[in-house]
């Protein structure tokens, strides 16, 4: 993906939540779809992260020897036993780069 690519697809996303659930826009969805848009953040995080964990130049990583793999268990593990999100995301930065820099040595 290009950088142009990700700055359109961030700004219709901004757009679409903006409009949707900013209070002071009169504009109001029914209880259902104001209550799918909650999701849309996770779903689009999912979407872009899954390729680079799983994939590398379109062929499958190896998942005992992938780094990227055990940095996203870490940062699992981190988010379900914390809730301070600043300390989570610094720690599974910390843990995947040093997976990174230990495994490919």
């Amino acid at each position: 993906m290009t950088w142009t690519l990700l700055l359109i697809l961030a700004s219709i996303v901004f757009v679409n939540r903006y409009v949707f659930l900013e209070p002071k826009i009169s504009f109001k969805l029914p209880a259902v779809f104001a209550n799918m848009l909650q999701y849309s953040a996770p779903c689009l995080l999912t979407a872009i992260c899954v390729p680079l964990v799983f994939f590398e130049h379109e062929q499958l990583r190896n998942l005992p020897e992938n780094p990227y793999f055990l940095g996203a268990l870490l940062c699992i593990f981190l988010a379900v036993y914390s809730q301070k999100f600043i300390l989570n995301l610094v720690l599974a930065l910390l843990g995947f780069y040093l997976l990174l820099y230990w495994m490919n040595g």
